[in-house]
């Protein structure tokens, strides 16, 4: 490549970054006027138009007396309506248990008193033996058979010491949720191998 060639190309470059830049400008802002606009002798022409209707200065509120409470006697009490067929306080009570909101709470304590019985148990000696065995399992059958028997261990150390019969139930559902992870339904089931002979 020649010199000459490669200073017409800086010089074409060069072009460019000046046409450019000049080509792109905004144009200058308006300046603005240094007249002071006269303030004009009515009031009204200070206001700018909005379009908005004038609003009347004599408006009156709505009644909050109905027309018909003059024949009403002033020293008569007037009640609300009590309905002839009221539910008994326990079937009211029985009917708020059945809510959504009361089962979600319900299910909240008996999750936090399961846990609080997770953490007592934890640590009896029977409970973490046989953790333990299902742990050092070789086999995945054997470790199933092995965590089936500690969760039985598990969870009779949670029903004993459980006070009430909904947090028994509560346990029993959990112990029953965790030996179904334990299934396998999709696995045949392993049949002993038959020896081969030479």
């Amino acid at each position: 490549m020649s010199r000459s060639r490669f200073l017409r190309i800086i010089f074409q470059i060069a072009l460019l970054f000046l046409v450019f830049p000049i080509c792109g400008q905004e144009p200058p802002l308006p300046v603005p006027s240094t007249e002071t606009p006269r303030p004009s002798a009515s009031p009204t022409s200070t206001r700018p138009l909005l379009n908005i209707p004038d609003i009347p200065l004599s408006v009156e509120p709505p009644t909050l007396v109905p027309d018909n409470a003059d024949s009403t006697p002033l020293n008569k009490a007037i009640s609300p309506a009590v309905p002839k067929s009221v539910l008994p306080l326990q079937q009211l009570d029985s009917a708020f248990q059945h809510s959504p909101l009361a089962q979600a709470a319900e299910e909240q304590r008996l999750h936090l008193e399961w846990r609080q019985l997770q953490n007592r148990t934890a640590h009896d000696q029977e409970v973490v033996t046989a953790k333990e065995a299902a742990e050092r399992a070789k086999t995945d059958r054997e470790k199933r058979a092995l965590l089936r028997t500690y969760y039985d261990v598990y969870y009779a150390h949670m029903r004993a010491l459980a006070s009430t019969p909904e947090v028994k139930a509560y346990l029993d559902a959990k112990k029953a949720a965790a030996l179904g992870g334990l299934a396998q339904p999709r696995v045949r089931p392993d049949l002993t191998p038959a020896h081969k002979s030479h």
